[in-house]
């Protein structure tokens, strides 16, 4: 029977030698050896060699804490800048997928978030986007829903293949994904032809 590696927590750290940054990195560390969802402050307050007063200070409790992970994960999702709509559509959501991947848990806390600054920013891009399609404003929230949907499903699904016990799908690789934005990209476009 293996026996999990235990973690080793930092050095003890003086009231007050936090900073955010390090808090923001420190959770990020913690999530991806244990998943979001197992994020305890006890944990991140050993990981950053602190008293749980030190980590409090930064963060009011765990939900603060996971909320500020996936406000620190999306603000690391980039914003393509050039070239046809639907390229930069494809490319943010496969980059976003890459990078919510990276930190197990991260698509379930965004299911229930009250929406941050980086994820307001996102959102707008994607709608931006899907207005310069051509789409009108009912139908741009519809096509958003539908690629917000299928980022997180695809990613709830990978990480349910990854939880011990579960069934063992075969993992979705990033072409397949992409191969899903390029019919999402082609509905999008056959609606905004004249009939």
């Amino acid at each position: 029977m293996a026996v999990a590696a235990k973690h080793d927590p930092a050095p003890r750290r003086a009231y007050g030698e936090l900073d955010r940054a390090e808090v923001v990195a420190a959770l990020r560390k913690v999530a991806r050896r244990v998943g979001a969802e197992r994020v305890t402050m006890r944990e991140l307050a050993a990981e950053l060699g602190a008293a749980a007063p030190s980590v409090y200070y930064h963060v009011p409790g765990k939900r603060a804490a996971l909320e500020l992970l996936a406000e620190s994960v999306l603000a690391e999702i980039p914003s393509p800048a050039a070239g046809p709509w639907h390229d930069r559509l494809i490319d943010f959501y496969c980059a976003a997928r890459e990078m919510i991947l990276d930190v197990p848990g991260v698509a379930g806390i965004l299911q229930t978030s009250s929406g941050s600054e980086p994820a307001r920013r996102l959102d707008r891009f994607s709608r931006s986007l899907l207005r310069e399609a051509g789409l009108a404003k009912t139908d741009v929230a519809a096509a958003h829903t539908v690629l917000y949907t299928y980022l997180l499903g695809s990613i709830a699904l990978e990480e349910a293949r990854s939880i011990p016990g579960a069934a063992r799908g075969r993992r979705q690789s990033p072409a397949q994904f992409r191969a899903g934005l390029d019919v999402i990209v082609a509905g999008i476009t056959a609606s905004t032809e004249p009939r």
